[in-house]
C-alpha cells in the first residue's frame, strides 16, 4: 500500500513557493525580452532562448533591448557599444549606457535587484 504524499508546511512551503516563483518571473521576462527583439535576436547570437544571467550581464543584450523599446537608433547606446566586451569595466560601461538611455527618456528605475 503506498502512502500519500506529505504536503510541506510552513517555512517549507514558503521557500519552495518563493523559488516557483522567481523561476516563473525569470521565464516570463526572458521570453518576453525575445518577443521584444524579433529578428534581432539572431543578430545577438540568440538561439531561442534568453539566460537572463549570461546574456545580460556584459550590457550589449540591454542596450539592444532599450533601442527597440524606444523604437529608434540613439547614438548614446548604438555607436558606442562595446561589441565584445572583454573585461568588466567594458561590461559596466555598456550597463550604464543602457541605463542612462532609460533616464533620459524619464523612466524611473524602482524594485529592481
Amino acid at each position: 500500500m503506498q502512502s500519500a504524499p506529505t504536503r510541506l508546511t510552513g517555512a517549507d512551503n514558503d521557500e519552495e513557493d518563493s523559488e516557483n516563483w522567481v523561476t516563473i518571473q525569470q521565464y516570463t521576462f526572458a521570453n518576453w525580452v525575445l518577443e521584444q527583439l524579433g529578428g534581432r535576436s539572431a543578430e545577438l547570437g540568440l538561439s531561442g532562448s534568453v539566460d537572463l544571467q549570461r546574456d545580460l550581464c556584459d550590457g550589449r543584450l540591454l542596450c539592444v533591448l532599450v533601442e527597440v523599446l524606444q523604437q529608434q537608433r540613439r547614438r548614446v547606446t548604438v555607436n558606442s557599444v562595446v561589441r565584445r566586451p572583454v573585461n568588466q569595466h567594458q561590461c559596466i560601461d555598456n550597463i550604464n549606457r543602457a541605463l542612462r538611455a532609460m533616464t533620459d527618456d524619464g523612466i524611473r528605475l524602482v524594485n529592481i535587484g
